[in-house]
């Protein structure tokens, strides 16, 4: 048998990105860093990283990597416009952040820009639940978001705020977890974070074109009202070269934004998606993550989602009103088309009726040269036979007139029947 040339690759796609194994007590850091143009491989940076360290480095062009290092585990992941590096660290936070274990600085040489940026601690099971007092020394205020989560087997704690060293606090209480499973829970809390950030991303984008929106809709309305008092060609013209105008900036604004939009709407399911993997469970008096992101997340996806469908109604609306115009136009140009064609058929008529007429005056002018010439000839007859002249030539003149007469309206149908051809 011969395999598929991609069944291989699709079929390790299902095991692409594997989970690690977390044990309580640990540190974790979760960093995340979107790419621009230029940016190096942030995967070179992980090569030499490894190779630092004495570890296991990745392969070319690979798209994720997991490798043991001293006290802890690495994990690189490369996303579409975005990557990913986190850190795990054994045992509690007396040692420090989990960044503690790799090379002094060796975080600020990695390439793009920085979006996400976690602490999270994971308390063990055989440490007490931590009480709202301790939880807000720990935030540092009391706005703070908590869910139980794997059917009540952990516990999950946070701000969703950047604290004064540029990372996010998260809170993790181990309830009896297997390792993989602790570890499952810890990297969609991640995502979760990772993802609604980079949704948020078109938020910005969404406030920068409302007001090119509402100029383009008051533009537009406008056109749509001066198409009712419009009556002269000229001003159908000037309508039609506006709506172009509203058209081609529509189309600008469509084709800078579809791309951000379409991304916020794909990272936002994949929030609700690792919100319902989470199955949480409400704990003491604290909002669940899910009621929190509702609240916040929600309203700006919808003002982006609201953004997105204005630019499709605008453009909708835009192609109507060129449509509209058109059709008059079209209308207008088939009346005076029709107009034209009534003019041309009254010159062809003139045309006709004068041909008609020098076609008379030709068989008259013909007719009398032909008569004068046929009368010298009888004349010279006549001087050599007994002929009465005058009769002769008075006899021949309807003769001539009748033939010139006849041959010219042959003539005259020939020629139209070489035209018909």
């Amino acid at each position: 048998m011969r395999d598929h040339e991609l069944r291989h690759a699709l079929n390790d796609e299902l095991h692409g990105r594997p989970g690690l194994p977390v044990t309580a007590p640990a540190r974790i850091t979760h960093l995340a860093f979107t790419l621009g143009e230029g940016d190096a491989d942030p995967l070179t940076h992980v090569k030499r990283l490894c190779d630092a360290l004495g570890v296991r480095a990745p392969a070319d062009g690979a798209a994720h990597h997991g490798t043991e290092i001293a006290g802890g585990l690495l994990k690189y992941e490369r996303h579409g416009e975005f990557y990913r590096v986190s850190v795990t660290a054994a045992g509690g936070p007396e040692k420090g952040e989990a960044l503690a274990l790799l090379p002094l600085g060796w975080v600020d040489s990695l390439p793009g820009a920085r979006l996400v940026g976690i602490h999270t601690r994971i308390l063990p099971k055989s440490e007490p639940e931590p009480d709202v007092a301790a939880l807000t020394t720990w935030f540092g205020h009391e706005d703070i978001a908590g869910s139980r989560v794997s059917l009540g087997l952990a516990t999950v704690w946070t701000d969703f705020r950047i604290g004064a060293d540029g990372y996010t606090r998260m809170l993790v209480h181990d309830h009896g977890l297997s390792p993989f499973r602790l570890g499952r829970v810890s990297r969609r809390i991640h995502e979760i974070e990772t993802y609604r950030m980079m949704a948020l991303l078109a938020l910005p984008l969404a406030r920068q074109v409302q007001p090119e929106l509402a100029a383009l809709e008051r533009a537009l309305s406008g056109v749509t009202a001066d198409m009712l008092s419009a009556r002269e060609s000229h001003e159908d013209a000037e309508l039609l070269a506006a709506l172009s105008r509203i058209a081609r900036d529509v189309e600008e604004i469509s084709s800078r934004t579809s791309y951000r939009f379409a991304a916020a709407r794909a990272y936002a399911a994949l929030v609700d998606k690792r919100l319902l993997e989470l199955g949480e469970e409400r704990v003491m008096n604290f909002q669940r993550i899910g009621v929190f992101l509702d609240r916040r997340f929600s309203p700006a996806m919808a003002t982006c989602l609201a953004v997105s469908e204005r630019i499709r109604s605008l453009a909708e609306r835009s192609e109507r009103a060129s449509n509209l115009l058109r059709t008059r136009v079209d209308i207008a140009l088939e009346a005076q088309n029709q107009q034209l064609l009534k003019s041309m058929e009254r010159r062809a008529q003139q045309q006709l009726r004068l041909q008609e007429t020098v076609e008379g005056l030709s068989v008259v002018a013909i007719s009398y040269y032909l008569i004068g010439i046929l009368g010298k000839l009888i004349e010279g007859i006549g001087v050599y036979a007994h002929v009465e002249t005058k009769l002769v030539s008075l006899l021949s003149i309807p003769v001539v007139v009748f033939l010139v007469w006849y041959g010219i309206r042959r003539l005259r149908k020939h020629i139209l029947s070489m035209k018909g051809e």
